[in-house]
């Protein structure tokens, strides 16, 4: 009976310390998670070319936003103002609300991405670990088996050594 307990017990821990580590990951007293998060460089994420490229994919989108805007927000908000701007001023405004947006949209882009990365930091064990543990978990169930296994292999590989010493 006893024989059966030095796998078990070696494959159990195998089994703790791959459970323990994502545990760890989000104990209160352990900021290492959040200084690496904290740590990380949204340009190297996010990089000026890439953010160009994210503003032109989203271009349409904002063209007909424009659009609706002049055309019916704009004068529902202010009629006299309507009165005034026909197509030609609406293309016009558009035109410049366009460029003025592609010049401004990785720098609006970059601090929205850093002020997201610090809230994130901020509030991961008291916000985000309720969400991301179990996530986790879930998602090294079979790191936490395979190490199960080699504990269980290594606690035989060991009674049989002692057994034929």
């Amino acid at each position: 009976m006893h024989l059966i307990l030095i796998p078990l017990m070696s494959a159990l821990l195998g089994w703790l310390i791959a459970w323990l580590f994502i545990k760890l990951l989000f104990a209160p007293w352990n900021n290492s998670l959040q200084n690496f998060i904290q740590n990380l460089q949204i340009e190297s994420i996010v990089p000026a070319s890439s953010s160009s490229a994210q503003f032109e994919a989203i271009l349409p989108l904002i063209d007909d936003k424009f659009d609706e805007f002049f055309k019916e927000k704009l004068g529902e908000k202010m009629p006299m103002i309507s009165m005034f701007i026909g197509d030609k001023t609406v293309t016009q405004l558009k035109a410049i609300f366009l460029e003025e947006l592609q010049l401004i949209f990785p720098i609006v882009l970059n601090q929205y991405l850093t002020n997201s990365k610090d809230d994130f930091a901020n509030n991961l064990s008291s916000k985000w670990r309720f969400v991301l543990e179990p996530l986790l978990l879930k998602a090294t169930r079979k790191y936490r088996i395979i190490a199960f296994t080699i504990g269980l292999i290594w606690g035989i590989i060991t009674l049989l050594v002692i057994h034929l010493s």
